[in-house]
This record gives C-alpha cells, sequence and structure tokens, in this order.
C-alpha cells in the first residue's frame, strides 16, 4: 500500500471519529437542554466534558479548547 493511500485512509478515519465525536456532543448537549431534572444530568455533563476534550485534543493536538469551561 502506497503512502499517500495510508494517509488518504488516515485522514478518512479521522473525520469519520470527529463526525461521530461532533454527533455525540449535540445529542448530549439536546439531552442536557431537554432533561435538565434527570438524575443522570451529571452524568451527561462529565460525558459532554470529556468527548469535547477529545474532539478538541483530535483537531489541534497542540491547541486548547477556546470554550470556558461549563458552556
Amino acid at each position: 500500500m502506497a503512502t499517500g493511500t495510508r494517509s488518504l485512509e488516515a485522514g478518512a478515519e479521522l473525520e469519520r471519529t470527529l463526525d461521530r465525536l461532533q454527533a455525540r456532543m449535540e445529542a448530549l448537549q439536546f439531552s442536557m437542554r431537554t432533561r435538565r431534572g434527570s438524575p443522570n444530568f451529571a452524568l451527561w455533563r462529565h460525558d459532554l466534558h470529556e468527548t469535547r476534550e477529545t474532539w478538541f485534543r483530535l483537531v489541534d493536538p497542540d491547541g486548547q479548547d477556546p470554550t470556558p469551561e461549563g458552556s
């Protein structure tokens, strides 16, 4: 397999991963907005934080999350 092909496959896999993480963040945000009184709210908030950290780490490994904590 050529190096270019591997690079394209790695890029495509990264894009799929970022898309899945984005969808997960949107679902968690929706759950938090619509079910604030749920006993799972704290778990969703923690999961959202962890998912966002992973997304930002993949997008820019040396960067920082530009969104203030708790948003």
